[in-house]
Order: C-alpha cells, then structure tokens, then sequence
C-alpha cells in the first residue's frame, strides 16, 4: 500500500463525513429508506471513510480507542464485496449513531 499524507487522508474522512451530514439533514428514517439514490451516496461515503481509515498510521488510530477502527475498515469491504446484503437500517445507523450526522 503507497503511503499517503496523513493529513490528506484525514481530510477525506472529514469530508465524507461532512457530506453525509449535509445530506441527511432534514431526512428521517423513514424517508432515508425510501431514497435509493440517497442510499447509495451513503454507503459511497462510507467507503470512501474505511478505505481512508486504512491509511491512517496505528499510532494515529491509537489516540482514538474509543472508535473500533475494525469495523470501520470492515464496513468498506462489506459495502463492495457483499453490497447485496447491506441493509439501509444499518447505514442509516451508521451514519445517525456513530458518525453523529
């Protein structure tokens, strides 16, 4: 893996975060589940999130134990490779409890 500038990287997560944000603002659970679209860019940002994690330093990820880096890293390879199985519920749990949008 080519290393990347650690403050680069940290400006993709924020950024994604941001997006996600902005774009259930105002949505509810309900309307979140009936927006495919909406979905989709969801998830995309979520990538964009583990895939970034991955290139952030484990003595980075270190100052922050209360986040469980796994399953951050673990999300983007499920939102790729098991895309079928993801449920809307989950990702808009994600992005309402642990991303705090």
């Amino acid at each position: 893996m080519t290393a990347r500038r650690s403050d680069v990287v940290l400006e993709e997560i924020l950024g994604a975060i941001t997006l996600i944000e902005q774009e259930l603002a105002g949505q509810t659970r309900a309307s979140f589940a009936n927006a495919l679209f909406l979905q989709r860019g969801t998830e995309r940002s979520l990538e964009i999130i583990s895939e970034a994690v991955r290139h952030r330093p484990d003595e980075l990820l270190e100052m922050r134990p209360d986040i469980s880096w796994g399953d951050v890293r673990a999300i983007g390879n499920r939102l790729r490779h098991e895309y079928w199985r993801v449920d809307p519920a989950l990702i808009w749990s994600i992005a309402m409890d642990d991303l705090g949008a």
